[in-house]
């Protein structure tokens, strides 16, 4: 069993190998990446949701008089003794 085809096929086994190892380590290293770039999208998409729902419960607001009339006080357009009318 000492023929020199056996060493050529025992040396391409070994390399074959090891270049299956470094493709499953690839893949690997290709699958933790996705998984952490997947988690920071998630937790992007989280943070924009929760900025929508701010931007409509401010939409929602500015639909209500009392609160419009309470912002244009605050930022100092109608004063406490003024009457504001409605258009």
């Amino acid at each position: 069993m000492e023929r020199p085809i056996y060493r050529i096929l025992h040396l391409l086994f070994a390399l074959g190998l090891a270049h299956a190892l470094f493709l499953l380590g690839q893949e690997g290293v290709r699958a933790y990446q996705l998984s952490r770039e997947r988690a920071r999208l998630e937790e992007a998409l989280r943070q924009q949701q929760a900025r929508v729902a701010r931007l409509q419960a401010e939409v929602k607001a500015a639909r209500d008089p009392a609160h419009l009339e309470a912002l244009v006080r605050r930022l100092g357009f109608v004063r406490q003794e003024e009457i504001l009318k409605r258009r």
